[in-house]
């Protein structure tokens, strides 16, 4: 697929320069090179707040999963900040059901709107 220039009857257009072959299965794509390469989402926990002995549990756990791919693998990492919801107020008139969310209120550390929360990508 790569070695067909000097046979090209079109100048060279957007999908030339896309390394994407083809569709696969749901989600797997196959480059034109043979490779495969698919995306994974996910939000984990909040590092900033961790402990040091959380912060090591987690680098031992990302460690073990990574070992386990072996060779011949790239892994691309993506961090995006945005800014997080502050714990929502609720007008609950029934005072038995206002009692769980005002109890659960203390709890939780307030966050304010400025501060960002971090999705993997």
């Amino acid at each position: 697929m790569r070695f067909l220039d000097e046979h090209r009857r079109r100048p060279a257009m957007l999908a030339d320069h896309l390394p994407w072959a083809a569709l696969v299965a749901p989600g797997v794509i196959l480059n034109k090179d043979g490779a495969f390469l698919t995306a994974v989402s996910f939000r984990g926990p909040d590092l900033e707040s961790a402990t040091a002995d959380e912060l090591m549990g987690v680098r031992a756990r990302l460690n073990n999963a990574l070992r386990r791919l072996g060779r011949g693998w790239c892994l691309h990492v993506e961090a995006r900040r945005r800014t997080a919801d502050p714990y929502p107020t609720c007008d609950i008139s029934d005072p038995a059901a206002f009692s769980t969310p005002s109890a659960r209120r203390p709890s939780t550390r307030p966050i304010p709107p400025s501060r960002p929360t971090t999705d993997w990508r």
